[in-house]
């Protein structure tokens, strides 16, 4: 193949002694060239990248996250996110990348990533968020120029069994209420149970927020360790408010007043109109409600966690609200999200179970006796050869 130049400074190919091929480009007094066994597999390639600029950028990738962290996720994320980000990078991405140059991160690189967290037998959901964040990092390097393009567009997600929700039992339910009825937080986890509000929503829950004359809670933000902001999905939602909810309310009601938290009688504290405040009247944080629930747990000789009450919720609706409308209670963006991670636990399986018996039990009839006897005498068979 002779060396043949193509029009408009889109390079030029040639056939090498070895009998592969090469495509050369030159670009602003840059090279960059391919090599490829064929011809088809050589244009192919230069498909991909012959409009791409040419990089010469030095940044290492732990340069530019670190940079992308601090700049476009911190001022404008939550410092959950924030900190869930920084995590996931430091723990599954850093030591991979870190080293690397970024304009030098390839596809390869990036599935490597991936297929190591398999390895570790990780979840699905945290190597999805792997990727969601290298995603978002390398698009970001993208639209500023600093890489010739996103190597995250086309990776791929081992397929994994989900790991089934754990529910509380009825039997550790009683368990757990009989050693909390002593506490003050006893009609807090009764709410908990009953309206399936993550445990941030809970805490930063406002008498302003129970809206009696519609049945519902308007939950519109949450309390996190980096202090109250939005709810996870940044948008209102409505918890329906039961009897049962609205009686638990008010026994939280009447056991503030016993105990004559500030949350009611102090001025500046009555302000922020908590529900379930500490016993000093002022917003629970995380970790704190965490730990009352441990100690209730050790005395109780069970393990109990707040999103336990979450995942209990959605199995005790079953077959009582509607997709959409459990979708809506439980905060999530869409549909396929509540499918997502609650499929296998909304399956109606004793449902499907009684049509089975139904339409089985139909065909028998419909065989009629003839059948009926000739599988007693397969029966019979079956026992005598048992028998010798």
């Amino acid at each position: 193949m002779a060396k043949s130049k193509n029009p408009n400074g889109i390079g030029s190919y040639c056939k090498l002694k070895d009998g592969r091929y090469k495509w050369k480009q030159m670009v602003d007094g840059d090279t960059r060239q391919i090599t490829a066994r064929s011809p088809k597999e050589l244009q192919e390639k230069v498909k991909r990248i012959v409009d791409l600029p040419i990089i010469k950028d030095k940044l290492k990738a732990t340069d530019w996250f670190e940079k992308w962290l601090e700049t476009y996720v911190k001022p404008l994320r939550k410092p959950a996110t924030y900190d869930q980000y920084k995590i996931i990078y430091e723990t599954h991405i850093k030591a991979s990348l870190g080293n690397k140059r970024l304009a030098n991160i390839r596809q390869y690189d990036i599935q490597q990533i991936i297929a190591e967290m398999n390895e570790k037998d990780l979840s699905t959901w945290t190597m999805k968020h792997a990727r969601k964040i290298m995603n978002l990092a390398f698009s970001k390097a993208f639209d500023d120029k600093l890489i010739p393009e996103n190597p995250v567009r086309k990776i791929e997600i081992p397929k994994k069994q989900a790991k089934p929700r754990k529910t509380i039992k009825t039997d550790e339910l009683k368990i757990f209420f009989e050693h909390a009825k002593n506490t003050r937080w006893y009609w807090t986890f009764k709410f908990l149970l009953v309206t399936g509000l993550r445990r941030g929503e809970l805490l930063a829950l406002r008498w302003s927020d129970i809206d009696s004359e519609n049945k519902r809670i308007v939950v519109d933000e949450s309390n996190s360790s980096g202090g109250v902001g939005d709810t996870k999905s940044a948008k209102v939602h409505y918890v329906p408010l039961s009897e049962l909810a609205k009686y638990y309310l008010q026994k939280q009601k009447e056991m503030l007043i016993d105990e004559k938290n500030p949350a009611l009688y102090n001025g500046t504290l009555s302000k922020q109109d908590l529900i379930f405040p500490s016993k000093q009247g002022t917003m629970m944080k995380p970790d704190s409600f965490n730990s009352v629930l441990d100690r209730i747990n050790k005395k109780a000789n069970i393990h109990i966690t707040p999103h336990m009450f979450r995942h209990t919720f959605v199995f005790m609706s079953k077959g009582k609200m509607t997709l959409s409308e459990l979708q809506e209670a439980l905060g999530h963006d869409e549909s396929t999200t509540t499918l997502d991670i609650y499929g296998t636990m909304l399956a109606d399986t004793s449902s499907v179970a009684n049509k089975i018996d139904e339409v089985f039990a139909s065909l028998d009839k419909g065989l009629g006796e003839e059948a009926q006897k000739e599988d007693c005498k397969v029966i019979n068979l079956f026992q005598r050869r048992k028998i010798k």
